[in-house]
């Protein structure tokens, strides 16, 4: 299916929602929203009727769900074929194929394969620390509030941990970039933001305490350090892990932070820190202090 120069965008990364040329289309029912979210994060591959039945209705399904299934199928089908493309055509199509359905759609139309690519990319030993850290930045601007916000169930649940925890794998990453390039600055603008929604990532707040650190401001590197310390104790009855405790170190005796060492990408063995927001049609990431910050949505 040829999408070139299409204007449609399929949004999972917040409320669910379906632009065509700009404006939005009526994505149905919250069920109905969970059908095509169903769809979309396998686009170009096939789900069996039963898998989605368990993802729309996990361990409650209806009486009869596959009827049920099947109104909402249709009524989906009729809401790609509002997404015209020139030439004529539609941007996204649903086929029933032997093995299931698929939603045959350019994953490139939709944020949440946007935002894998570009944290792949941005990941790329390959690639220089200047482009990683836009790459980054970038995917981390796609993120417009709670993924698949105001859907209920197991499998809704689920999909938001585990994209939740690749959110946080990028940030953790884009802040280790712009403090290795020398932007302690961007960290320090972007970061807070970030640990005020991951409260427990001792990854986020090493990289903010080091920033803070590098940029003369040692003490409210400290205060920052108490505040965790406190927190974790509070939270998870635990101390700071080895990291921080040995930073805190350097920063009470005024020593240079150890440099921060590029990350394993990650598909690689052994990562290290573990992984929340597409903007209106794929934003450019702010600049801060020189670097690429990503643009947080509260």
């Amino acid at each position: 299916m040829i999408t070139w120069g299409v204007h449609v965008d399929f949004r999972l990364l917040g409320e669910i929602e379906v632009r065509s040329a700009g404006g939005p289309l009526d994505v149905g029912t919250p069920r109905q929203q969970v059908v095509l979210a169903a769809l979309l994060v396998d686009a170009r591959r096939p789900i069996a009727i039963e898998t989605l039945v368990d993802r729309v209705w996990g361990h409650r399904p209806p009486a009869h769900p596959r009827p049920v299934l099947y109104a909402h199928l249709s009524r989906i089908r009729g809401l790609l074929r509002q997404t015209a493309v020139p030439g004529g055509g539609t941007a996204a199509r649903l086929e029933r194929r032997h093995a299931g359905y698929v939603l045959d759609v350019d994953p490139e139309l939709v944020d949440l394969h946007r935002f894998r690519r570009l944290v792949e990319q941005g990941a790329d030993r390959q690639h220089d620390d200047e482009a990683g850290a836009a790459e980054l930045a970038e995917a981390l601007g796609l993120w417009r509030g709670e993924p698949l916000a105001g859907l209920a169930g197991e499998w809704a649940a689920q999909v938001r941990a585990s994209w939740h925890r690749r959110r946080l794998d990028a940030a953790v990453r884009w802040a280790r970039t712009e403090f290795r390039l020398g932007r302690p600055g961007a960290v320090i603008s972007a970061v807070p933001d970030l640990t005020a929604e991951y409260p427990l990532a001792e990854p986020l707040e090493h990289v903010l305490i080091q920033a803070l650190h590098a940029a003369g401001r040692s003490a409210e590197a400290l205060d920052r350090y108490g505040t965790v310390r406190r927190r974790l104790a509070e939270e998870l009855g635990a101390a700071p892990g080895a990291e921080l405790q040995s930073l805190y170190r350097a920063v009470l005796t005024g020593d240079r932070p150890p440099p921060t060492a590029r990350p394993p990408r990650p598909d690689e063995p052994g990562r290290g820190s573990p992984a929340r927001r597409s903007g209106p049609e794929r934003p450019a990431a702010d600049r801060t202090d020189g670097g690429a910050r990503p643009r947080l949505v509260p």
